[in-house]
Order: structure tokens, then sequence, then C-alpha cells
């Protein structure tokens, strides 16, 4: 088929891939005239990981980037344990894959290198629709220069303020969570004493959190999480004041340390929307952000992406005579578990910000309580995650 792809993000490129691997001519519209990111840092989980290795850039992206050895949720002000998961051997092991963090830059060139190997030329910057003419048969759609563009497919995977969902659904605001993120890089030695501990680093409290972990040597990412009421601008690379920053974490020991290293901050006011009921309408299908986009508090944005152009270049046919069933049974595979995740991620907002998170998260593994002190019921809870996959959530078989 003919698959016509907006966005040139990550989900749009693993979808680009996908497809391309299955032999269909695929060509990805991008508005910006560059594919360029500033300052972002990215976590990979096993179950992201599969599906790269099964694209066939998995250990490109491993080596890009770094294997924390724990996740650990930590007390922002004392630094005290609250709940740690080994990653690692263990990922490796349990969920046959490894856990990475890494620049977001460093994963959207290995995709798009991947594909201008695959289908050479496929990639264009610089390309905004306008039009899009939506029929039973087939898509068209016209560009900012009067280009028309015709294709078997239309993906929209053009991000939470997707083109492609408002042409198909009308226009549905997203919602502002109340949360505000912080993120920086923060170059720095290992022997630094505000280097924060080796793993990704999760350090809460009441009403902010913040999260930290190497994707280089020497390259920390920092997140941190504030509240506010509202928010009007718009934007996700905005400026932001550093001594406002530092005094909503005054006391917070290693964040505080580090956030003297950091200059110039930049900052975006969190959205969400709730699960939708379709995804598709004739030859054009949404995903990605463009229809469950996910709130960082589970890490697993860009994972969802990556799993549904796996998906869905599973399911289509090789030809574009009949699509609609497959796009049916996409909506049917994937809605559910980026709804629980969606879900999930925005509990994880509210626990992360309690006067008593370990109340909160503890409780909620199989044993309760108790079971915190143990490796395997902690790795037990995230099985439906780490071990789920594109195809077969529960199984994890990559079709």
């Amino acid at each position: 088929m003919r698959i016509l792809i907006a966005g040139a993000g990550i989900a749009g490129l693993a979808a680009a891939l996908a497809l391309a691997r299955k032999g269909h001519q695929v060509q990805i519209i991008e508005q910006a005239a560059a594919l360029e990111e500033v300052g972002a840092g990215l976590q990979l989980g096993p179950n992201a990981m599969r599906v790269l290795d099964a694209l066939g850039v998995g250990d490109a992206v491993a080596s890009a980037g770094q294997t924390p050895p724990t996740i650990t949720m930590r007390d922002g002000r004392t630094s005290r344990e609250i709940l740690k998961i080994p990653l690692g051997d263990s990922a490796r092991n349990r969920w046959r894959a490894a856990y990475v963090t890494l620049h977001r830059a460093d994963l959207v060139a290995i995709l798009a290198d991947a594909l201008e190997q695959a289908q050479p030329g496929s990639l264009r910057t610089g390309v905004a629709l306008t039009v899009i003419e939506n029929r039973p048969d087939g898509v068209t759609v016209t560009t900012q220069t009067g280009e028309t563009l015709s294709a078997d497919l239309l993906l929209g995977a053009d991000g939470i303020r997707s083109v492609v969902r408002q042409h198909l659904f009308g226009d549905d605001a997203a919602r502002f969570t109340g949360h505000v993120a912080w993120r920086a890089l923060v170059r720095i030695d290992k022997a630094d004493p505000a280097a924060p501990p080796a793993g990704v680093g999760a350090w809460i409290g009441p009403r902010r959190h913040a999260v930290t972990y190497r994707i280089r040597p020497d390259l920390v990412n920092l997140v941190a999480v504030t509240e506010q009421a509202d928010w009007r601008e718009e934007g996700w690379n905005l400026p932001g004041d550093i001594d406002r920053l530092r005094a909503e974490f005054a006391g917070w020991g290693a964040i505080t340390r580090l956030l003297d290293r950091v200059e110039a901050p930049l900052r975006w006011g969190l959205h969400d929307r709730k699960p939708m009921r379709a995804w598709h309408r004739n030859r054009a299908v949404l995903i990605g952000d463009a229809c469950h986009p996910m709130l960082p508090f589970l890490a697993q944005g860009a994972a969802m992406g990556i799993e549904d152009g796996y998906a869905l270049a599973v399911l289509l046919p090789s030809d574009g005579a009949d699509i609609a069933p497959a796009l049916t049974r996409f909506f049917a595979l994937r809605q559910p578990r980026t709804a629980r995740v969606q879900a999930t991620a925005r509990s994880n907002g509210v626990d992360f910000h309690e006067g008593n998170p370990l109340a909160n998260l503890a409780m909620r593994l199989p044993l309760g309580r108790a079971a915190a002190a143990r490796p395997d019921a902690v790795l037990a809870r995230w099985d439906w995650l780490y071990g789920g996959g594109p195809i077969a959530p529960v199984s994890g078989k990559l079709a």
C-alpha cells in the first residue's frame, strides 16, 4: 500500500519503519523544517525495546543510551528510599529486553537513519497539511504550498494537537492537569557531589516531585513537576525561571544540589485527554499522542507510540483492498492497553504529590505493604506493562 504519515516524531518514524519492513510504500511529512529536539531525555521500558529489537534498531538504541540498574523512589527531602524496582539483568531475564534511557534526539536519529536505509527519500520536512479528503477508497491531502498527495491510508502521528485528529473528530481541547513540568539537561561528572545516584530516581513529596537519570555518561536528565491552577501559554519548550524552580525545591538535598548546576530550564503545562471511542474513519487512523496523549508519570508515551506503529504494520493487509477490519482490530487491541497506561500515569501523578506516598503505592502491590520488600512482588506489579506488547498486551508476543 501507499501510506502517508503526518508527523515525524517517535510514533511516526517507528510506524514508517515497521510498515516499510512489511513492504509498504511510506512517506512521512513533517511540518517542522528539520528533525530537532531540544533538551529531552527519554525512558524506554522493555516493552518498547522488544519492538525496537524486532525492527532491527534495538542494539543501536541500547548503545546510544544508558542501562540503569534500578528505578528508586525516594522521599524528596530526606532521600529515604521508599520503593526500588531492580532493572539491569532482572529486566532482561523477566521481560526479555533491557530498560534504556537516552536522549530523544538520538532515538529520532536512529529511527530516521534506519528508515532512510529501508526506503530512501521517504521523509520530507517543512510540509504542513491544510486539507484532508478522506474517502472509503483512499485519502488525498493538500499541503500549505498547494501540493496534493494521495495514499491508500493516512496515519495521524502528529501529536496532542493533531491536525488529522481534528479533521476526523472535530475540536476537542486537551485538558490542563494542574501540573507543570520543568526540564533540563545537566552535564555533570560522576565524581561531582551534585551528581544524583545511579539509575532512575523519583524524588517525591507534597505537591511536587522530580525525576533524574543519565542519558549519556556525563549527561543527566532532570524533570521537575510542580502544580499551578491554570495554564494559558502555548508551547512545550518555554523558558523557565531557575530561581523560581530552586525555590520550589528548597531543602530537597540531592535535587537542590543538582539545580545549582542548572542555568536555563524549560517548562511546559501537562495536558491530557480521556480515552477516545474511535481512532479511525475511512482511510485515516491515529497513533501515538494524537489518540492517547500520555502524562510522563509512567514514562510510557514514546513506548506506546512505538507499540502502535508495530501493531498497525502487523495487522494491515499487504494490499489496500479492504483495510477496515484491520483498523477495527487495531483499535480493539490497542485501546484497552493505552487507556490503562493513561490511567496509571494519571494516578501516579496524584500519588507522587501525596504527603504519604508509601501508603498509596505499597498497598497497590499484590500482597500489600509487606510486598514492597520482595523484589519478585515489585517486578510482578509491572508484568502487564513491561511484559506486554503491541499485539498481545498480556503475553507480550510480537506476532
